[in-house]
């Protein structure tokens, strides 16, 4: 406890230092910032999520204006790339947008492999969906799946096997509606697509990663977002999470036990 107490302060320090020698601490004086806002689960469906309700409080403790824009996911790295988007919340890391972009860390997932079970049978490697005739997988254009999938999807694209869709929400669906007959997902975001707990057909989930979490991120637009103002929005995400506020806004979409568990290692890279 003495240690978090002791960081807080460190890092409360630094923040007000940093507020008090920049006259734009956050980048956003003078003007709204644009933020892509795609379906993301209890992130973010049907204009309500914890990302919402994060950004609500950001707003508060910064005092930015946040002018929220739903877009595909599939459009998001390339409007940031392009100076028309500001900020995009529950994104991944990944080494080709470092050029563009900020990458703010603040949660952790694990994406897992659901399957039409009358397709099917049990999969424990993803190796194994190679071996099948006629099997298509869907995926988010765009998106990050972590390097270990994102490996063998690229491997499965180049077999004809993979079907694109405009954001992780879609690609779940595509599964529901037999487009596919397998996608890649995480608890967060394929449970709001279950209508009462219960899917439209028989459905196999398996955690098959040998890989650890994955971080999730706000990615800052490089065109709008300097260095030092990128530092400043990490300090009060840290301080979010240091708090237990960001675990609080978390509660009111998931359970305490997993909110705890995407938090548990979402540090700074």
């Amino acid at each position: 406890m003495k240690s978090k107490i002791l960081t807080f302060m460190f890092l409360w320090g630094f923040f007000s230092i940093a507020s008090a020698v920049n006259a734009t601490p956050f980048g956003c004086e003078g003007k709204s910032i644009r933020v892509g806002i795609t379906n993301a689960g209890v992130m973010y469906h049907n204009g309500v999520g914890i990302d919402p309700d994060l950004l609500h409080l950001l707003s508060a403790i910064t005092h930015c204006q946040f002018q929220l824009i739903p877009i595909a996911r599939a459009d998001a790295f390339e409007l940031v790339k392009q100076g028309k988007i500001d900020l995009v919340p529950s994104v991944t890391r990944e080494p080709s947008r470092e050029a563009y972009a900020w990458f703010i860390p603040y949660f952790e997932v694990r994406f897992v492999l659901l399957t039409n079970a009358t397709k099917l049978p049990a999969i424990t490697h993803i190796e194994q969906l190679k071996s099948f005739q006629n099997i298509r997988i869907g995926r988010a254009a765009g998106s990050g799946y972590g390097s270990y999938f994102n490996y063998h999807l690229s491997e499965m694209s180049s077999l004809g096997m993979v079907k694109s869709y405009s954001d992780y929400g879609e690609s779940v669906k595509g599964l529901l509606n037999k487009e596919v007959d397998a996608v890649l997902s995480m608890p967060q975001l394929y449970r709001a697509f279950l209508a009462e707990g219960e899917a439209p057909l028989p459905l196999r989930i398996a955690d098959i990663s040998p890989a650890p979490a994955i971080q999730v991120s706000l990615m800052l637009g490089k065109h709008q977002f300097s260095s030092p103002q990128a530092a400043n929005w990490l300090r009060v995400i840290e301080m979010l999470r240091l708090d237990g506020r960001l675990k609080a806004i978390m509660e009111q979409y998931v359970s305490s036990d997993e909110a705890h568990v995407m938090l548990g290692n979402a540090a700074p890279l």
